[in-house]
């Protein structure tokens, strides 16, 4: 009896084990269905565009019922970060890196082979120096000759255009000359004023005020970062800020005919989706660009400067800053 109940005792034990084993073999089994993909958001600069671009990006995965670990950074303007950032990507061996704007872009492409790469809120990815098989995204590149047509539908008698950049981005410079490019077609004069740090925007802008009839704002991240500061002091002057994207809209300019920045994070999440869960190689997805679908106003500044837009062109506009 010893012996039998000894036996049974064995038995018992070896099938808690297999059930035990087949638990667990069940668990690993949908653990592996429910893939965690760790991705690294690394952002130049914090101001509306560039949130809204992340934002879009992370609804992408939430539309799809994909499981996400974001790990998010902050370069605040400064390029040794942003490498910093990269770096710290790479060693924590993240499934993808996803670059908003140009120099944190051109961080993670310098930092990393292996690891793929989409961008966005990149103007020029091609002089940036970012298209290699391992890259895409989307670009934030827009048709400068458009938003002039616009501003001079706006004001007939402007001629003098400002244009207010940060000379040390190449983003920016890339802008200038297609301004300057558009402005002679139109028949009209560009202005240039180019700053590198915040402490000369305010010094940078009287002296645009002075010689031009209104100041155009490129998608720089360093005017972005100072739109109320702009804002403040073209709108005192009665002067017409247009911008070339609706972040700094809504930060005081007065209007722009830009592209929608969720929808450019959308997409370049739609791009890493491809890539992470339908195995596509970034070399199979060429960098795409969205049209200038959103023209915005200011409701606020336009009170403030006293113009009236065309019916036309009010009656498709969004209204922000009430």
């Amino acid at each position: 009896k010893m012996k039998k109940g000894i036996l049974m005792a064995v038995l018992l034990g070896l099938f808690m084990v297999g059930c035990s084993d087949k638990k667990a073999a069940g668990t690993t089994g949908k653990a592996a269905e429910e893939k965690v993909y760790k991705i690294g958001i690394t952002q130049i600069v914090a101001h509306p565009a560039l949130d809204k671009a992340r934002d879009g990006f992370k609804k992408a995965f939430e539309e799809a019922g994909m499981k996400v670990e974001f790990e998010e950074k902050n370069a605040a303007g400064e390029m040794t970060t942003a490498n910093l950032i990269a770096t710290g990507f790479v060693n924590n061996k993240v499934d993808l890196i996803y670059a908003i704007a140009t120099p944190t872009a051109q961080a993670a492409v310098q930092n990393t082979k292996e690891i793929p790469v989409v961008f966005s809120a990149v103007t020029d990815p091609k002089t940036a120096g970012l298209l290699n098989p391992n890259v895409t995204g989307i670009s934030d590149a827009v048709d400068i000759k458009q938003q002039l047509q616009l501003l001079i539908k706006i004001n007939p008698k402007v001629k003098n255009v400002g244009v207010l950049f940060n000379s040390a981005e190449q983003n920016s410079k890339v802008q200038v000359e297609q301004l300057k490019a558009a402005a002679k077609e139109l028949g009209l004069t560009i202005v240039e004023k180019g700053v590198t740090q915040v402490s000369e925007m305010p010094q940078a802008i009287d002296s645009l005020m002075k010689d031009s009839d209104a100041i155009y704002l490129p998608t720089d991240n360093l005017v972005a970062s100072t739109i109320k500061l702009i804002a403040d002091k073209t709108n005192t002057a009665k002067k017409i800020l247009f911008s070339a994207e609706p972040g700094m809209v809504e930060g005081g300019a007065l209007m722009t005919q830009g592209v929608d920045y969720y929808e450019i994070g959308k997409a370049a999440g739609k791009l890493a989706i491809e890539i992470l869960k339908n195995g596509k190689k970034p070399a199979d997805l060429p960098f795409q660009t969205v049209p200038l679908t959103d023209i915005v106003i200011n409701e606020k500044t336009l009170g403030i400067l006293g113009i009236t837009i065309p019916e036309d062109i009010k009656s498709k506009a969004r209204m922000v800053g009430k």
